[in-house]
C-alpha cells in the first residue's frame, strides 16, 4: 500500500478524477505525484529534484507537464544505470511503471518525438542545450558527449594500424609475417588443450575445421592493432594471454605498459595472475633453453629475457589518473595525456561509460589499449554496459530451425561469431596457422580488434560449477534443473524453509529457516579454518616462550579467511549483506570463534567503501582487524597490497566500512574464492526483482573455483536467470550500426 503524503494519499489519488493536460493526463499535480513516486521509491530524490530544477530553469517548457514527466523518466534511467531514455521503451499507459497508474502519455511515439524536439531544453547532438535527442534517445548532455566520444576513440584506435605491421615495415612484411608466426608458434604449441576440459565455442562454418585455440588468435590480433578486446569467461585464459603478448612485445623493444584494474581487490588479483604466469613461462621456456635446436634455443633466451622486463604490479584506473582532491577531475585528461605507449584495463565489465570517457581521453595519440573481461559478467555499478556494447556485434541470434546452432547452444553461454575483414582474416591465418577466412564477413566494423576466449582451463567438461554457470548465462532453465537434480560434489543447495512444526511461520523470517541456519553452519565451519588459526596465533603471541616458526603468519591468516565468502544480490534487509553480516556474527560467537565485545574485535573481517588515497586503501579492499606483530598488545587492520605486501592501519584511522563476512555481487567482481555461498531473498519485492539477473548469479556462480552453494527457492532462481540485464545505451549502435 502506497504510504501517505501531506496534501496526496493514496486514496486520493485512486479516487481522483484525470486532468487532461493535452499530452499527458493526470489525477494530480505533477510536483504531487513526484513527491508521491519518490516515496513509492519508484524516483529517488535526485530525480525529483532534478525535474523540478529543470522546470525552474527552463519556465517556457515547465508549463508543459510533459516536458517535468520526461525529464523525471530521464534522471530514473540514469539512477537505474541506464546512459540514455528510449522513447520507445516507455509505457504510454503507466510511464512509471506504478501498480495502479496515475500518469498517462495520450500522443503517438511520433507524435511524441515531434513534441520533445519542440521544448527549448532540448537539443540536436552538436548542440550546446542541457538535453539531447538523438536517434530515439533522450540524453543528457555530458552522457551524450560521454557516449560519441568512447564511440569515435574506440573506432579511431580499431582502424589504426600497431607499429608491428606498420607501413614502415611494408617492405619486409613477409620477413616480419614469418618471425612473428615462428614466435607464436613456439609460444603456443599444438595440441595442448585439456582433454576434459570445458568448452564453449563460436560458430564454426565447417565441421572438419581442426580447433582453433584463440589464445594464439588473441595474440595475433593485439600485435596488429592500436584497440584489443580479450574476452572470456572465467578460467579461459586472458591473463596467461596478454602474457605472453607482452612478452612478444618486449622483444621488439622496451615499451612502456601500465596494468590497471577498476578496484583495488582486482587491481590485486591482476598482478597475482601476472606473477603467476610468468613464472608458469619461465619454467616452460627454462625447459628449452639448452635444446639443440639453435634457433629454438636463442628465441627461448631471448623469452626470458624479454620476460623479466614484463610489468607485475597493477593499480586501479583512479589512481592511474591522478585523483585530484574533491574534484570530479583527474590530473591527466586530453590536455594532459598519459605517459605510456600500451594500457592493458582487466575486468573491463565493471568500468562505467564516464570512466571510459575519461580513460580515453587521456589516452595519448600514439598509444594502444587492450580490454579484458567478461562480457557476460555484471555491468558496471554506475551507468553504462561498455564491454558488452563493445561485443554485442559478435553476438548472433539463435534460429529454432537451425540445428547445429542449437547443438552448440546447448553447451555454450551465447552464441558468438567473429567478424573479420578479408584482409584480416588472412592475415591471422598467416600468423596462426588456423583458417580464419570461414569468418570473413562484409562489415566487420570493430570485429577486426575483438577475440572471445572460449575454451575453460578452470572447469572439467563434466563440471558442476562451470555446467550450472553455462546454463544460466544461456537462460536455460531445463538445463539449469538438470544440472541441480545431477548433484554434482561441487554445488550444494540450501532451501528456503520453515521448520514443520512452526505452521504458522513464514519462511522469510530468519529464525524459523532451516536453509539459513544449515548456511550459517557452513559458515562457522568455513570461518572457523581462519579463526582456529587466529586465536592459535594470538596464544603464541601471549606466551612468551612460544615457538615463532610454528606460529601462521597475518598473510596466511588473510589467505584462509579468503577461501570462502558469502555473497548477497543486495544490501538490505534480512536475506541482505546486513542482515547475513549479522546473522553470520551471532553464529560465530555462538560458536566461541570470535569475542564480538566491540567494534574492532579480534578476527573481525571488514570492507572498505570509500577511496583513501593517502592510506592507499580503495573501495572494495578487505581486510582483517589482527593483533600487530610489533606489538600484540594492539589491534591493527591488515590489508594484503597490490604488489603483496602488508599495509597495516589503526582502525581509527580507516575510512568508511563494514564487516565482510558477507559482501555483495557487485563487490565481489575481480575476486575468486574456492568456495561461495550465494543468498537469494526466498519473497523478493519489486525493487529486489530488478537486481536479480542472471548476469547476477552467472557472476556468483563463477567466483567459485571448487564448490558452489545457493541458498534460494527454486521459483526465485529460475526468474533471475531468465532475466538478463537490459541497460539503455546508443553505443552499440554507433559501433555497429
Amino acid at each position: 500500500m502506497m504510504r501517505s503524503t501531506q496534501g496526496l494519499n493514496a486514496h486520493s489519488l485512486t479516487a481522483a478524477k484525470w486532468i487532461d493536460h493535452g499530452a499527458i493526463q493526470l489525477t494530480a499535480q505533477l510536483p504531487e505525484l513526484l513527491k508521491q513516486w519518490e516515496q513509492e521509491r519508484l524516483l529517488t530524490p535526485l530525480d525529483r529534484h532534478f525535474a523540478l530544477e529543470m522546470s525552474h530553469l527552463h519556465p517556457s517548457d515547465s508549463q508543459q507537464p510533459l516536458f517535468i514527466l520526461l525529464c523525471a523518466l530521464l534522471s530514473q534511467q540514469l539512477s537505474s544505470q541506464h546512459s540514455c531514455l528510449v522513447l520507445a521503451h516507455i509505457v504510454p499507459l503507466n510511464p512509471m511503471a506504478e501498480q495502479n497508474s496515475h500518469c498517462k502519455i495520450s500522443l503517438s511515439l511520433e507524435a511524441l518525438t515531434e513534441t520533445l524536439q519542440t521544448f527549448d531544453a532540448v537539443g540536436q547532438a552538436g548542440s550546446n542545450k542541457p538535453l539531447i535527442f538523438d536517434n530515439g534517445r533522450l540524453y543528457l548532455q555530458r552522457y551524450h558527449q560521454f557516449e560519441t566520444s568512447v564511440a569515435t576513440s574506440l573506432i579511431r584506435l580499431s582502424g589504426s594500424v600497431s607499429k608491428h605491421l606498420s607501413e614502415e615495415a611494408s617492405h619486409q612484411k613477409q620477413p616480419q609475417i614469418a618471425k612473428l608466426r615462428s614466435l607464436l608458434d613456439q609460444l603456443f604449441p599444438a595440441n595442448v588443450l585439456a582433454p576434459h576440459a570445458l568448452t564453449t565455442n563460436v560458430l564454426t562454418k565447417s565441421e572438419d575445421t581442426a580447433p582453433i585455440d584463440w589464445q594464439k588468435v588473441a595474440t595475433a590480433t593485439a600485435l596488429g592493432k592500436k584497440l584489443s578486446v580479450i574476452t572470456g569467461g572465467p578460467g579461459t585464459g586472458k591473463t596467461t594471454t596478454v602474457t605472453k603478448l607482452l612478452l612478444l612485445l618486449q622483444m621488439e623493444s622496451q615499451q612502456e605498459i601500465r596494468l590497471v584494474a577498476p578496484t583495488g581487490k582486482a587491481a590485486a588479483r591482476l598482478s597475482e595472475s601476472i606473477k603467476a604466469s610468468k613464472a608458469r613461462l619461465a619454467k616452460e621456456l627454462s625447459a628449452h633453453a639448452n635444446v639443440i635446436d639453435e634457433a629454438r634455443n636463442r628465441n627461448s633466451q631471448d623469452f626470458l629475457t624479454a620476460l623479466r622486463r614484463i610489468p607485475e604490479e597493477a593499480s586501479t584506473l583512479h589512481r592511474l589518473l591522478g585523483v585530484i582532491p574533491n574534484s570530479q577531475h583527474f590530473r591527466h585528461h586530453q590536455g594532459n595525456p598519459l605517459r605510456l605507449d600500451l594500457l592493458i584495463v582487466d575486468e573491463a565489465s565493471m568500468v562505467d561509460l564516464p570512466m571510459m570517457y575519461k580513460l580515453l581521453s587521456a589516452l595519448p595519440e600514439h598509444a594502444s589499449l587492450i580490454l579484458l573481461g567478461d562480457q557476460d559478467q555484471l555491468a558496471s555499478v554506475e551507468a553504462g554496459a561498455v564491454l558488452a556494447d563493445i561485443c554485442a556485434g559478435l553476438k548472433i541470434p539463435i534460429d529454432p530451425n537451425n540445428l547445429a546452432q542449437n547443438n552448440i547452444a546447448s553447451s555454450s553461454p551465447a552464441l558468438w561469431q567473429m567478424r573479420y575483414s578479408k584482409e584480416q582474416a588472412e592475415r591471422l591465418s598467416a600468423l596462426t596457422g588456423f583458417e580464419l577466412t570461414p569468418y570473413i564477413s562484409n562489415a566487420p566494423k570493430l570485429g577486426d580488434s575483438l577475440c572471445m576466449l572460449m575454451h575453460s582451463h578452470r572447469f572439467k567438461g563434466d563440471a558442476g560449477i562451470g555446467l550450472l554457470a553455462s546454463a544460466v548465462n544461456r537462460a536455460d532453465l531445463q538445463g539449469i534443473l538438470q544440472v541441480w537434480q545431477q548433484g554434482p560434489a561441487e554445488l550444494s543447495w540450501l532451501e528456503h524453509s520453515m521448520i514443520v512444526s512452526q505452521t504458522q511461520a513464514k519462511v522469510s523470517e530468519p529464525a524459523n529457516n532451516v536453509g539459513l541456519n544449515l548456511l550459517l553452519e557452513q559458515a562457522c565451519q568455513q570461518y572457523g579454518a581462519y579463526l582456529v588459526a587466529l586465536n592459535s596465533h594470538a596464544s603464541n603471541n601471549d606466551a612468551s616462550n612460544s615457538d615463532v616458526g610454528t606460529r601462521p603468519s597475518t598473510a596466511d591468516i588473510i589467505e584462509r579467511f579468503n577461501q570462502y565468502r558469502i555473497l548477497c544480490a543486495m544490501r538490505s534487509g534480512d536475506y541482505g549483506v546486513e542482515g547475513i553480516n549479522q546473522y553470520v556474527t551471532q553464529a560465530l560467537a555462538n560458536a566461541k570463534l570470535i569475542k564480538p565485545l566491540q567494534e574492532f574485535y579480534l578476527g573481525r573481517p571488514i570492507i572498505i567503501q570509500s577511496n583513501d588515497y593517502n592510506l592507499g586503501l580503495f573501495n572494495g579492499d578487505i581486510g582483517l582487524i589482527l593483533q600487530d606483530e610489533d606489538k600484540p598488545e594492539r589491534l591493527m587492520a591488515h590489508f594484503i597490497k597490490a604488489d603483496g605486501s602488508l599495509l597495516k592501519v589503526l582502525p581509527a584511522r580507516l575510512p568508511s566500512h563494514e564487516t565482510c563476512y558477507a559482501m555483495t555481487v557487485h563487490k565481489s567482481q575481480g575476486s575468486e574464492f574456492s568456495r561461495v555461498a550465494l543468498v537469494l531473498p526466498p519473497s523478493p519485492s519489486l525493487a529486489q526483482w530488478q537486481l536479480l539477473t542472471k548476469e547476477l548469479v552467472y557472476t556468483a556462480i563463477t567466483r567459485a573455483k571448487v564448490h558452489f552453494t545457493c541458498l534460494g527457492t527454486q521459483h526465485v532462481f529460475e526468474r533471475a536467470s531468465s532475466q538478463a540485464t537490459q541497460r539503455a545505451s546508443g553505443l552499440a549502435d554507433r559501433l555497429w550500426g
